[in-house]
């Protein structure tokens, strides 16, 4: 997100890195500065827990929308990072605008089994003359866990 706001947000999504997850084992692999992150713009980015039952079973979907300009989000559309995102998935470290840093795409009991994978990128015009063209990537999972509000990460040999 860019600087030089005069106001503390509370909401939203700060910044998010997201990682191949082919030959991760955990999340504590997932080095600043190793994965594909792009500025996100101030406002349009989100991160969402649905709980659901269906037949009994509880699962959650994981949804992660980030907005981007148009300049910023070129590695979004990169052919191999799109067909990363489609066929294995990532998964993402996301510092939420309150500070808090979760882990999507990856769950205690299916490890990166169930992670983020492209639900869709969209270039986005604007519906008013002030609207800037921005891009909006959206990555989906389901699982039976939440991330927001876990406790730390597990030590490596927990794993």
């Amino acid at each position: 997100m860019s600087g030089g706001k005069n106001y503390k947000p509370v909401g939203g999504v700060a910044a998010a890195e997201l990682f191949a997850v082919r030959g991760l084992a955990s999340p504590r692999q997932m080095a600043a500065g190793g994965g594909t992150a792009v500025e996100i713009a101030d406002t349009g980015s989100s991160y969402t827990e649905t709980f659901s039952v269906d037949e009994g079973r509880v699962s959650v979907e994981h949804v992660l929308v980030l907005r981007a300009d148009l300049g910023r989000a070129e590695a979004w559309f990169d052919g191999d990072f799109l067909a990363r995102c489609g066929a294995e998935g990532v998964a993402a470290r996301i510092v939420l605008a309150s500070g808090e840093t979760i882990v999507a795409g990856w769950s205690q009991r299916f490890g990166f089994e169930q992670a983020l994978r492209l639900r869709s990128l969209a270039l986005r015009s604007g519906d008013k003359a002030v609207d800037e063209p921005h891009a909006e990537l959206t990555l989906a999972c389901r699982d039976t866990s939440r991330a927001l509000g876990e406790d730390e990460l597990p030590e490596e040999d927990s794993m």
